[in-house]
């Protein structure tokens, strides 16, 4: 199983898991695929704070992941 670290910013987690990306893009967060966006945006954006804004619940992110085989942490 692999570890996701909530708490770190978006363009990183994209970096170390780039299936992040797609999981994301499938939940609802278009804008990354957005040219620029990982490099601006995604440098001090985290997934809790993504989900957020875009109002989605953030178990409903947590079990996506977890459906992809990760282990979620970094959660308060």
């Amino acid at each position: 199983m692999m570890e996701i670290d909530f708490s770190k910013n978006l363009a990183t987690l994209v970096k170390e898991y780039p299936v992040t990306k797609e999981i994301m893009t499938e939940l609802g967060f278009a804008d990354i695929n957005k040219p620029g966006m990982l490099q601006t945006a995604g440098r001090y954006m985290t997934i809790p704070k993504g989900a957020k804004m875009k109002k989605i619940p953030l178990e409903i992110v947590i079990e996506a992941f977890e459906a992809r085989g990760f282990e979620v942490k970094g959660v308060e």
